[in-house]
């Protein structure tokens, strides 16, 4: 792992789990009722009152080994092939022998579940796991208001993940992985506090959104339900052209091109985006377009901007 990657797993683990309250050899239960020895954890014996020991998706890769025999809930030591330890002991002594999330909930100190990896981020795996842990870990604490890596905009919790620099694809499977997913703008209020938040910020990354060129609905569309994306202005950016062309009527429904310019229709060298309407292209608010939303090549390289979704 790259120094930089390092840097920011640590720096995870410091701001996510700062405030656990069990001891050294204790595991907290997820609703944060209880603290529980790691070897009471994947034991068939329910000793957390919400059952989080028991997890049958946590059992699935906490699997203890045979060699420790009467050893409850204790894994062997595989490098040196002696000895029977606790999970928090395996991961400080052999965490390579050990499945990566086993460690990671060791490292969060509490029982939250972890999504395998996902393939192609450009963000490392174990990385990916900690941001799960720690926006898992604090969806459950009642005194945040928004999850770690959220931050509260109106009503809602935004994510601006300026470390990240991945595709449309990525970006949004990055989302997904943080339970959430990459933001709709379907107002001007919603746009505005975005754009003074940014503004305030002084940020200067550039953000992908949620819209693509959509096949199935011949429209530039919202990703998570496919409604159509508003057109024109205030929204959406200029950009230069070459040639002159005669300016077509306001642009106002999604689902067709542009009509034609009306006859003598004056020449501008400067067109309004969207202008492309054909899979590949997908939506951003680019620094270089003062964050006006334009479309770019999907397979281009921005961050995630994610909005988390709610489920009280």
């Amino acid at each position: 792992m790259v120094a930089h990657q390092q840097e920011l797993l640590t720096l995870l683990m410091f701001l996510g789990y700062s405030d656990a309250r069990c001891n050294s050899n204790q595991i907290e239960c997820r609703d944060g009722s209880r603290c529980i020895p790691y070897t009471d954890v994947c034991t068939s014996i329910l000793n957390c009152n919400d059952g989080s020991d028991e997890d049958p998706e946590i059992c699935k890769f906490w699997k203890y080994d045979n060699e420790c025999g009467s050893n409850r809930g204790k894994f062997y030591d595989r490098l040196r092939h002696s000895g029977c330890h606790t999970a928090k002991a395996a991961c400080d002594m052999f965490p390579t022998t050990l499945d990566n999330r086993i460690c990671q909930i060791v490292a969060s100190r509490k029982l939250v579940y972890i999504p395998p990896p996902q393939p192609g981020m450009n963000v490392s795996g174990e990385i990916m796991s900690s941001l799960s842990i720690a926006v898992n870990t604090t969806l459950t604490s009642d005194h945040h208001q928004c999850p770690m890596l959220y931050i509260p905009i109106g009503q809602k919790c935004i994510a601006f993940f300026s470390p990240a620099k991945v595709s449309w694809a990525e970006a949004r499977q990055f989302c997904l992985s943080i339970y959430g997913d990459l933001i709709s703008i379907t107002n001007i209020e919603s746009y505005d506090m975005i754009l003074n938040y940014m503004k305030e910020a002084l940020l200067t990354s550039s953000y992908w959104l949620g819209g693509r060129y959509d096949m199935d609905t011949n429209s530039w569309a919202w990703v998570h339900d496919d409604s159509p994306m508003p057109l024109g202005s205030p929204y959406w950016t200029m950009k230069h052209s070459d040639s002159c062309a005669p300016r077509s009527p306001p642009h106002t429904d999604p689902f067709s091109s542009p009509g034609d310019p009306l006859p003598g229709a004056a020449c501008y060298h400067y067109l309004q985006a969207p202008s492309q309407r054909k899979p590949g292209w997908c939506s951003a608010m680019t620094y270089e377009n003062f964050y006006y939303i334009s479309d770019e090549e999907c397979e281009a390289t921005h961050s995630p901007l994610c909005l988390l979704n709610r489920q009280d």
